[in-house]
């Protein structure tokens, strides 16, 4: 890591992990407000779900920032929110991976291994 704008998936994995456990031991999550005393990444099948749904909110936000996919009323299209809702889809995605009992070097390597096959897919190399 050279710089701040040369982060890996993993160094923001970790960066959103420290959040996220603060967030569990300062009570953030009511149903855990006490006797949550793990740390992410963690298997835990309803801060998952919980997360799952948030993401459902966020693609929306995404899709309410940028109307133009619209057949009506689609003049509007605001880069700097829109830009700012793709960044909390995949904040919360990496929260899907950690309350599923993954790290972020997993993600990581899920993904590349997920481009290399569409590579393959389509001889892109």
């Amino acid at each position: 890591m050279t710089g701040k704008n040369n982060l890996s998936l993993n160094d923001l994995f970790i960066q959103q992990m420290v959040n996220q456990d603060k967030m569990l031991h300062d009570g953030m999550y009511d149903e855990y407000k006490s006797e949550h005393t793990s740390t992410v990444p963690v298997d835990d099948v309803k801060l998952a779900s919980y997360h799952v749904q948030h993401l459902i909110s966020e693609v929306g936000e995404v899709l309410d920032a940028d109307k133009r996919w619209k057949n009506f009323r689609n003049e509007k299209y605001d880069k700097d929110a829109k830009i700012e809702e793709i960044a909390d889809c995949f904040i919360v995605l990496m929260n899907i991976a950690m309350y599923s009992g993954m790290d972020g070097r997993e993600l990581t390597e899920a993904i590349k291994s997920k481009l290399d096959k569409v590579s393959e897919r389509f001889n892109v190399n």
